[in-house]
């Protein structure tokens, strides 16, 4: 009889607990349950109804996971910018401080328990930092370039912020934060936009996608901490007003707008290089969303949908992207 070890060249690892972190393809007999184990992918790519915000609202951003969100500021379209905040548990929202500075299209980064709100629109085009941990708290420093609709991300003490509209223009700068005070970087992104998504692990680590010049925008660019890399290919369907989650090497972007008020339940993913569009969609289009986790556990947030009365939203969805499991066959 054919063994493991003639067939793939190795032998089959004999443990008496499952290892900590396997790897995809791993394979190893857990001599405690009898059980012989593979780690492999299960694609589940879905998207499914989660808890609504309790105050429905647009141009709003969020911070943390899946189970673990806080979104704040937006419009609603009354107050036209909004200081409430509300925290995510994977089931429902309930209400939290609000920010000291009501806004909306603005940027954030952090966690549930952590998070950074700055820029955004409130009678003007602000500058203004907070910082909430528990409740808000305006930092004493704001960004060098007061703006809207720009891209952020990052945590509470090396988040990002990038590009948006400073009031007459699309502005091209990039800044980044230490937790204390905001620095002007000397290179700006390739392409200027507002209404563009951002995600980012550190001010050093970030991904922009999407946005509007005009016109709509498919342009991806990587941050490296120094500059901008312009991506050789894009989104496959251009848009503003999208969502987006994860990181500069696993992400999604979901939802968005072609056009005037022609919002889109398309998803697609990235794997660092390239974007494929998902089969499975928002189940309807919007956009002006939040999005918050990862390419493999992310929430679409809020919104505004096409053509339906009342516009804004508070509907929420949850994504189940392509994730690793262990498999086991009893050994007898």
């Amino acid at each position: 009889m054919t063994t493991y070890y003639e067939t793939y060249g190795q032998k089959v690892q004999y443990l008496a607990s499952d290892p900590p972190a396997p790897e995809i393809g791993q394979v190893w007999y857990n001599s405690t349950s009898a059980t012989l184990k593979v780690r492999s992918f299960v694609t589940v790519n879905a998207w499914a109804s989660a808890g609504g915000l309790n105050t429905v609202r647009a141009s709003l951003t969020a911070a943390g996971t899946q189970t673990a969100t806080l979104a704040f500021g937006g419009y609603s379209p009354s107050p036209t910018w909004m200081t409430s905040s509300e925290s995510y548990n994977g089931s429902v929202w309930a209400a939290t401080p609000s920010l000291n500075t009501g806004r909306n299209a603005l940027a954030g980064a952090g966690t549930q328990t952590a998070a950074l709100a700055f820029s955004g629109y409130g009678g003007g085009y602000l500058a203004a930092t907070e910082s909430y941990n528990g409740t808000w708290t305006t930092n004493p420093t704001g960004l060098n370039t007061a703006r809207s609709s720009g891209g952020g991300g990052g945590t509470q003490t090396s988040a990002i912020m990038l590009s948006g509209y400073d009031g007459s223009s699309n502005t091209p700068a990039t800044e980044t934060y230490n937790g204390t005070s905001w620095t002007s970087n000397p290179t700006g992104v390739n392409t200027a936009l507002r209404g563009l998504a951002a995600i980012a692990t550190s001010a050093s680590s970030a991904l922009k996608f999407g946005g509007w010049g005009p016109p709509t925008s498919s342009a991806t660019e990587l941050w490296n901490g120094t500059s901008w890399t312009t991506n050789p290919t894009g989104l496959n369907t251009a848009r503003s007003g999208l969502g987006g989650a994860g990181t500069q090497t696993l992400a999604i972007a979901f939802g968005g707008d072609l056009g005037p008020g022609a919002g889109l339940t398309a998803t697609e993913l990235w794997n660092g290089s390239t974007w494929t569009t998902s089969p499975t969609s928002l189940s309807f289009a919007r956009y002006n969303l939040a999005g918050a986790g990862t390419q493999t556990a992310g929430l679409a947030i809020g919104g505004v949908r096409d053509a339906l009365s009342p516009q804004y939203r508070g509907e929420c969805e949850a994504w189940t992207g392509t994730v690793a499991q262990t498999n086991t066959v009893t050994a007898t």
